[in-house]
């Protein structure tokens, strides 16, 4: 009897501990607590480097790829230049045309120039005297549109200053160049020269110059190998020797 009574106040004792227990609420910087803060935002640092792919975007994803997509998009457009000009001659097998033209601005001054076409096909068709509107893709150096019509003036040949005549004038400054022929211009007394570096005067480019006297084109053929002597104040090729 006695044991039956110690039982059943055990399991009494037991069922009330049971029912009176509870699990205590987590704190308030548990993640379960329901008033936990967000964690603080980090602040940077003021000693690194942070490139703007650490730092997060307040912009949704897609909209951020589509600006990224945008920026790179522009920085592959092709940057081009547009000038008039008269034809002055076209070398089919070289893929060139020589251009007499004005001032392309921020591009290039006035001058007469050769210029590699892309494609050679642009040249069909085209002829010593015509006006044309041409675009320069300036990554490539080369023409890659013409187009003929109504256009501004070409530039003129740059002419010798007038000198006063007083007696004890300094001589004229000439520089010489080596080249190979392009082409010749009889009418209009200008030959078209490949050639390297002038130190001092000019990069190595494909140029036209004014000849003086034009009967220095005599003789002159596509391909010849030629010493020039320029007259710097005239910027006019005054002397031409064959070279071998």
């Amino acid at each position: 009897m006695k044991l039956r009574n110690v039982l059943v106040g055990i399991v009494s004792l037991a069922a009330s501990g049971c029912a009176a227990f509870e699990l205590p609420p987590p704190r308030s910087n548990h993640p379960a607590n329901a008033q936990a803060m967000a964690s603080p935002e980090r602040t940077l640092s003021k000693t690194l480097a942070y490139s703007r792919e650490d730092i997060p975007s307040t912009q949704p994803v897609a909209a951020t790829a589509q600006s990224r997509d945008t920026h790179q998009a522009a920085q592959g457009e092709t940057q081009t230049v547009v000038a008039d000009g008269k034809v002055i001659a076209t070398v089919p097998n070289a893929s060139q045309i020589v251009v007499e033209h004005g001032e392309i601005k921020g591009f290039m001054d006035a001058m007469t120039m050769g210029y590699r076409v892309e494609p050679p096909s642009l040249l069909e068709g085209l002829k010593s005297g015509d006006k044309v509107r041409f675009t320069i893709d300036v990554p490539k150096k080369a023409i890659v549109k013409i187009e003929k019509g109504p256009v501004l003036a070409a530039a003129t040949s740059p002419q010798p200053a007038q000198g006063s005549g007083a007696a004890g004038a300094e001589p004229q400054k000439t520089v010489v160049g080596e080249g190979k022929v392009v082409a010749t211009v009889p009418n209009s007394s200008q030959i078209v020269v490949e050639h390297g570096e002038i130190k001092g005067f000019m990069e190595a480019m494909t140029m036209g110059y004014p000849v003086d006297p034009p009967s220095l084109l005599e003789g002159l053929k596509f391909g010849d190998k030629v010493r020039f002597t320029i007259d710097v104040p005239k910027k006019a090729i005054v002397k031409i020797e064959k070279i071998k």
